[in-house]
C-alpha cells in the first residue's frame, strides 16, 4: 500500500482544512523529488472541492511558501503554444515556518524599509 510522509511541523502553520488537504494531496503526488503536475480538474475530482476553492488554496500555499507553482506550456507539431498542467515543487516546511516567523503578516505586510513582501518572496524562490 502506497503512503507518504508529512512533516509534523506542518501543524504549526495552522493551515485551514482545505489548505491542508490540497497540500497533502500535492505531497502525495510529488514523490522523492518533490515535483508534480496534477491538473486542477484532477485535484478537484480527487478532493471533492470546487475549482475556485482549489485555486485559491493553491495560491495560499504559494504565499505561505509551502509550494512553488509555475505555469507550463507545450508546443504542438503545428507550432501552436498551449498551457498545460501547472508544475508544483514542494518546499521545506522549515522554510515556510521561517518565512512565517520573519513576515508574520504574510503577503500583505511590508518590510521596515518599505520593500514589498511579494518582491522579497520572489527573491527567495527556488
Amino acid at each position: 500500500m502506497p503512503y507518504f510522509k508529512l512533516d509534523n511541523d506542518i501543524f504549526s502553520l495552522r493551515l485551514d482544512s482545505y489548505e491542508f488537504q490540497v497540500y497533502a494531496y500535492l505531497v502525495s503526488c510529488a514523490g522523492k523529488k518533490g515535483e508534480c503536475w496534477p491538473s486542477t480538474n484532477t485535484i478537484v475530482r480527487t478532493l471533492g472541492m470546487s475549482q475556485s476553492t482549489v485555486i485559491s488554496k493553491i495560491d495560499s500555499l504559494v504565499r505561505r511558501q509551502l509550494i512553488d507553482k509555475r505555469m507550463t506550456t507545450r508546443r504542438s507539431e503545428r507550432g501552436r503554444v498551449s498551457t498545460t498542467n501547472n508544475y508544483y515543487h514542494m518546499r521545506s516546511v522549515t522554510e515556510a515556518i521561517m518565512a512565517h516567523e520573519r513576515f508574520p503578516g504574510g503577503l500583505g505586510a511590508t518590510l521596515a524599509d518599505g520593500e514589498d513582501i511579494k518582491e522579497q518572496n520572489e527573491c527567495l524562490a527556488i
